[in-house]
């Protein structure tokens, strides 16, 4: 039976009372999903990102879904109407999905002791840690395992990983990492599930096969400090640095790599959910990433950056030329053709959503500094790929997690095979 707003919304104080929070709340907030007729429309819908209290979720040729908060809710809807753009209210409540996300995580049975996290839910921050552990220690018979620190956050945790790694020398890596953007549940707990899967299932015979051909980097959570603050601000994007000069805090990590920083896509301002930092690599966050996929990069059969949401398969380059079109890769229609292999078998899993793949800034939008660019264009690793997962928000329930690892671990043993392929 469906609780009602009033008594939901009393339950969740409860839960936060007892937990002596004080979250941020989005009562009066609309997704919006606006659909552009022609160039010059989308044009005037981009512009709107120039505000920096309306947050652009989705960006694509499609359509732009756009959350807009109350003050502002009357005023955007006339403009659109103004210009013939054709829009539709995509989620006229989003502090309801937040709130019973919330309950359900507060009043759901503990987990049993020696189990901290639950692959079929969000976990906090330090139980994704202490799991980690756990998986090394239960490595599977003829590998070793050992977590890892990439280094260390701006408020002092750790960005930790698993090592899965087979002996003798020039083995390739493959290199997954997700939660760049806080926010992003689903791809943190289906980064989870892949990592469960590979020591868990390793008598798969495709688990198997992967174990023994490959080392494994896994980051479950590259940006600790801003998934540990969705705890109080469910829908916060980017890390926890304050900005000198602003009371606006935090940079857009996927802004700030030191690969064609600042070109475009990227914001200057303090406030905006893009905003790029004050230099290339100004984060730490940024800087202990890169530090690791350049030492690795040369092994490196692939990187996988996983995102949400979209039902996208990108590869480079986000970057834009000076003319303003899009900049592709030399080879880039040899990435295509593995990005075409993994958003296939993705889309074949489910046959529920079609999976757009290519070229970032064609697909959907110009975007500088990116994590997957700065792995191709400076650590050097051939194949880098973005995932935006399934869903059509940032709060998804947590049924979607167990299909998401199902289609994305299809779409990413798909993308080794065609690898594999190519360089035979």
């Amino acid at each position: 039976m469906m609780i009602g707003l009033h008594v939901l919304a009393l339950l969740c104080a409860a839960v936060l009372a007892v937990n002596a929070v004080d979250p941020r709340r989005y009562d009066g907030y609309q997704l919006l999903r606006v659909y552009p007729r022609d160039q010059a429309q989308a044009e005037f819908v981009y512009e709107q990102q120039s505000d920096d209290e309306i947050d652009f979720w989705y960006e694509g040729k499609d359509r732009f879904d756009i959350l807009v908060p109350p003050h502002k809710l009357e005023s955007f809807k006339y403009q659109m109407t103004q210009r013939n753009v054709p829009f539709m209210v995509e989620n006229s409540n989003i502090q309801r999905g937040i709130d019973e996300e919330l309950y359900r995580r507060a009043t759901k049975l503990p987990q049993p002791e020696g189990m901290p996290v639950d692959y079929d839910d969000y976990n906090l921050y330090p139980d994704i840690m202490q799991e980690l552990d756990n998986l090394a220690a239960r490595c599977p018979t003829g590998v070793s395992c050992e977590t890892f620190v990439v280094g260390l956050s701006h408020e002092g945790r750790e960005i930790k990983g698993l090592r899965i790694f087979g002996s003798g020398s020039g083995r390739k890596g493959v290199w997954l990492d997700a939660t760049i953007h806080a926010r992003e549940w689903l791809s943190t707990a289906t980064h989870l599930k892949i990592v469960k899967h590979l020591i868990d299932d390793s008598s798969d015979p495709q688990v198997a096969a992967l174990l023994q051909a490959y080392d494994w980097w896994l980051v479950p959570v590259s940006n600790p400090d801003g998934y540990v603050y969705t705890q109080t601000d469910r829908l916060w994007r980017k890390n926890r640095r304050p900005n000198a000069g602003s009371s606006c805090v935090g940079t857009d990590l996927n802004r700030n790599y030191n690969q064609m920083w600042g070109n475009a896509g990227a914001s200057t301002s303090f406030c905006s959910e893009t905003y790029r930092g004050s230099s290339a690599a100004s984060e730490v966050e940024t800087q202990v990433v890169q530090a690791a996929l350049l030492s690795r990069g040369a092994s490196l059969l692939v990187s996988i950056h996983f995102h949400t949401y979209g039902h996208l398969w990108l590869m480079p380059w986000g970057s834009t030329n000076t003319d303003g079109s899009c900049n592709y890769a030399n080879d880039d229609a040899e990435m295509l053709v593995v990005a075409n292999a993994a958003a296939d078998a993705v889309q074949r899993t489910w046959n529920e959503a079609v999976w757009k793949r290519g070229n970032s800034c064609a697909t959907i939008y110009p975007a500088s500094g990116i994590t997957m660019d700065y792995s191709k264009g400076v650590a050097g690793v051939k194949y880098t790929f973005t995932p935006e997962l399934r869903g059509n928000s940032f709060v998804v329930p947590a049924v979607q997690i167990q299909p998401s690892f199902v289609e994305v671990w299809n779409g990413l043993t798909a993308t080794i095979a065609a690898i594999e392929a190519a360089a035979q």
